[in-house]
């Protein structure tokens, strides 16, 4: 066996080009497999970060319009706030509030925008306000919105609805 190794010349060792590009090819495959899916697992994971902020901004309008016998004309009026980051551990932040993307979050008192019209309101599909007390949501990835959420710019918002019975992703409301 010693001398089958010795008549081998030393160029002869390696891979050949059709293995190096086979691998390489195998590599390229999983990589267009697993970058869309880490994005989605990433953009799933903003949204119900998103989500959850959101919530944690409604207890604190809630006790802000128990303590003031009316809601805040901004979430500035609110101080600071307890949010969870990536990590879901809590993180006291003053405002402006930013959400998942490091958008801030909007906030429209509808009490404040003529009723019973609301023409700043957000707009389901029926074109009907989403919510008869206030407009929380956050402009998603993209960062761009619009008052139907429907629409290309709003779909991906994550909007509360229903006055509180509904946060999730526009979209699907």
């Amino acid at each position: 066996m010693l001398s089958r190794l010795r008549l081998r010349s030393p160029g002869k060792a390696g891979f050949t080009f059709i293995e190096i590009t086979i691998v390489l090819f195998i590599g390229a495959v999983l990589a267009a497999l697993a970058i869309p899916a880490y994005n989605n697992y990433v953009e799933r994971s903003n949204n119900k970060l998103c989500v959850k902020n959101i919530r944690l901004l409604e207890n604190a309008i809630k006790a802000y319009e128990l303590e003031n016998l009316r809601l805040p004309n901004s979430l500035d009026q609110l101080g600071q706030v307890d949010f969870l980051d990536h990590n879901s551990n809590p993180k006291r932040q003053s405002p402006p509030f930013l959400d998942s993307w490091g958008n801030p979050y909007q906030f429209l008192n509808l009490p404040n925008d003529s009723p019973p019209a609301y023409p700043n309101a957000r707009r389901d599909r029926g074109n009907k306000p989403l919510s008869l007390d206030y407009d929380l949501y956050s402009m998603g990835a993209d960062g761009r919105t619009a008052k139907p959420v429907n629409s290309n710019f709003g779909k991906d918002d994550i909007v509360r609805a229903n006055s509180g019975a509904y946060v999730g992703l526009a979209e699907n409301y």
